[in-house]
């Protein structure tokens, strides 16, 4: 049996109360070279295991834009076509250009179209308190809503922070895409995908509302904390939304809870370029850079020097060494990771420490998934690095022997 070296370190890191536990998988595009073990216990007691579900957060986005892109392969819209008609709500919000001399919010008309492409590639123009200071600056003028928001439409409907296709800003732009394609396909996002993309997938344990599902609430795990001491701790905050209460949309952003077993085989899918949810040309599309000059140099400078930025979404690229470009569902890497990534692979993750990566070149991609939070951890992020480094490893040597 082949012996993985990072496995000790996921073993010491769990002893030490540095982790709670990791689920990891991975595999080639042919599934001969397979791996998949878990490893700890959650803050709550509980046996973490390759099919444990749990929240996936932001890892929904890829699914999202399979799904918007199929769209673009049935012709119901293009990739560069303004969705100001699908989704006029959207198209209506105005850009926060500046604050006046009182600290007034000044507004100024949308100019250029909001695309599927920026959608994807976070170009749209609109962000999220959390990564915009201008955003935070409004919601400090603006009086609380009086009730929770209902809607997707009605949540992100704050200004976009930039003209469309000007500038970088991790944003909302995925969830308005799960609307976006809601309304071509006449389904909800849950239906959509299980017909589209899960069930010919085969991914089982996967939905938007775990425990609707005998299986995954009977698989559901509970998140963990590190608090401010590093000690973990069991919690149920931390969501999106309060845990159990369902709104009436689902966040194509961020909304769906999985386990790493059921998410892989779409990581091998687009790995392969299989064609069996999405056809080779729009697969290479997604893998294709696609920010101009401005965007890729702001979207490097927050990955570089905001700590912030840099710890919850560099997803474990090195980005001392690294240039970052953006596709149509992830990151994507222009240059090689020693010893794992090659130059052109895509990643992105969630915001309970999840990594993912499709290294198309070699052949290789897999997952970590903790549900820990806060999300930016840097051990996680150390460790998942082991982790490729061993699976690249190993999967040399699968080949020599082969």
């Amino acid at each position: 049996m082949a012996t993985f070296s990072h496995e000790s370190a996921f073993e010491a890191a769990c002893q030490a109360g540095d982790i709670p536990g990791a689920a990891l998988v991975a595999t080639d595009t042919t599934g001969k070279f397979t791996y998949s073990k878990a490893f700890g216990k959650t803050a709550h007691g509980e046996t973490m295991s390759p099919d444990s579900v749990m929240w996936i957060a932001s890892s929904t986005k890829l699914m999202t834009s399979v799904a918007a892109l199929q769209q673009v392969e049935r012709g119901h819209i293009g990739l560069d076509d303004d969705v100001a008609k699908i989704l006029p709500e959207y198209a209506a919000i105005h850009v926060l250009k500046e604050f006046d001399g009182e600290g007034k919010p000044v507004y100024e008309g949308r100019q250029g179209a909001i695309t599927l492409r920026r959608m994807l590639s976070h170009t749209a123009g609109q962000s999220m308190p959390l990564f915009s200071p201008k955003l935070q600056q409004l919601v400090q003028t603006r009086d609380p809503p009086s009730a929770p928001p209902k809607t997707i439409v009605e949540e992100m409907s704050l200004p976009f922070v930039f003209q469309p296709g000007t500038d970088w800003v991790y944003g909302t732009g995925y969830d308005w895409a799960g609307k976006l394609v809601e309304r071509l396909s006449g389904l909800s996002l849950e239906d959509y995908m299980r017909a589209n993309i899960w069930g010919p997938l085969g991914m089982r344990l996967v939905g938007f509302s775990p425990d609707s599902n005998p299986e995954m609430k009977e698989r559901r795990i509970g998140m963990s904390l590190k608090d401010e001491s590093g000690k973990l701790v069991p919690t149920t905050e931390g969501y999106i939304h309060i845990y159990g209460v369902q709104k009436e949309d689902m966040y194509g952003g961020a909304g769906c809870w999985s386990s790493a077993e059921s998410y892989l085989p779409l990581l091998q899918s687009l790995c392969a370029n299989d064609g069996r949810v999405l056809g080779k040309e729009l697969v290479d599309e997604m893998f294709r850079p696609q920010l101009g000059p401005e965007a890729k140099e702001s979207m490097n400078n927050q990955l570089k020097n905001i700590d912030l930025a840099r710890r919850v979404y560099a997803n474990s690229f090195d980005m001392d060494h690294q240039v970052m470009d953006h596709g149509l569902g992830g990151q994507i890497g222009t240059r090689d990771e020693v010893g794992r990534r090659k130059a052109g692979t895509m990643s992105w993750g969630g915001l309970p420490n999840i990594i993912w990566w499709i290294d198309r070149e070699a052949g290789l991609c897999g997952t970590l998934l903790t549900n820990l939070i806060p999300a930016g951890d840097v051990k996680v992020s150390r460790l998942e690095g082991l982790f490729e480094k061993a699976v690249y490893e190993q999967y040399e040597a699968f080949n020599k022997q082969a």
